[in-house]
């Protein structure tokens, strides 16, 4: 293709010089046209091919390069496009990098506090447990009637808590002395906390 337009352009300045040199001869010789026709449809030959070639090349010339132009034009876009994306990409990995870091060292915190308190909860527990059934020995050394009594008085499951605590015997006793729908519900918390079903 550079090779016709290269040998067109070669043509036409070829054409070119001999026009002028022609023109030259004709104005020291006007006769020179009717000694020899043949120039003048030489000329017209030359300046007819010179404007074909020539609107040819420009046309084929400038539709190529403006193929190229929009595919390079629109190849830039595409690459800004993905470049764009590929940093939104990049700093989303970052983010999530970070964010994944910090969950980890909050974890690692929080299992550091959970070995700092799981041993003065465990202690606490012991106390609640020892707690109860100190509480539960006071219910056992007082007459049942006025064990009954206070315990008729607490929540249900205060009630059965130090129920279940009491030595069975005087456990017994005391039920006896409350009121048939206290005496049922504690039951029944005792038999639910111990994960058995009411029928």
């Amino acid at each position: 293709m550079r090779k016709l337009i290269i040998g067109c352009q070669i043509a036409v300045i070829f054409l070119f010089v001999v026009k002028i040199l022609f023109l030259a001869e004709a104005a020291y010789r006007p006769s020179i046209s009717s000694t020899f026709p043949w120039i003048t449809a030489t000329q017209a030959i030359a300046q007819t091919t010179n404007n074909v070639t020539s609107s040819k090349v420009k046309d084929i010339t400038e539709d190529h390069l403006k193929n190229e132009r929009d595919l390079f034009a629109f190849l830039q876009k595409k690459q800004k496009d993905l470049e764009a994306r590929e940093n939104a990409i990049k700093s989303q990995e970052e983010r999530m990098t970070a964010l994944k870091t910090e969950i980890e060292q909050k974890i690692d915190a929080l299992k550091a506090l959970e070995a700092q308190l799981a041993p003065l909860i465990d202690d606490e527990m012991k106390n609640d447990e020892k707690r109860i059934r100190d509480l539960a020995k006071v219910y056992e050394s007082a007459p049942p009637e006025k064990a009954a009594a206070a315990i008729e008085k607490l929540g249900v499951k205060t009630a059965a808590i130090i129920t279940i605590n009491m030595k069975r015997d005087r456990a017994g006793l005391i039920l006896g002395h409350l009121s048939p729908e206290k005496a049922v519900d504690i039951t029944n918390e005792i038999t639910r906390a111990a994960g058995i079903s009411n029928p």
